[in-house]
């Protein structure tokens, strides 16, 4: 499991979040990509898209919008970063989340 996911993870299981493990996403193009998670609840319509490289997904933005994705590219932490929810907490309230669901 690569750390961005097991952080996000952690951080939806203390903020009682949903999170999906690495979707395949099908682009009305026919491209397939490939997210680290999917946060249903956060974001656009059909949740928050979580990639690792922007690379993965260059020029796809406006299919997500067409699909009702939101999307991120995340850096995976370092080594020895401290996992901290006041973090994500943040991250998660600028796609939508509030204390109070």
């Amino acid at each position: 499991m690569s750390r961005i996911f097991a952080f996000l993870a952690r951080a939806c299981e203390e903020l009682e979040l949903e999170i999906r493990r690495g979707p395949h996403v099908t682009l009305r193009s026919g491209r397939t990509v490939v997210s680290c998670a999917h946060i249903p609840m956060l974001g656009a319509q059909n949740g928050m898209l979580i990639f690792d490289s922007y690379e993965s997904i260059a020029g796809c933005s406006k299919e997500f919008a067409q699909l009702g994705y939101g999307f991120a590219v995340l850096d995976e932490p370092a080594f020895d970063e401290a996992f901290d929810l006041g973090a994500y907490e943040e991250m998660f309230s600028d796609w939508g989340w509030n204390s109070l669901r």
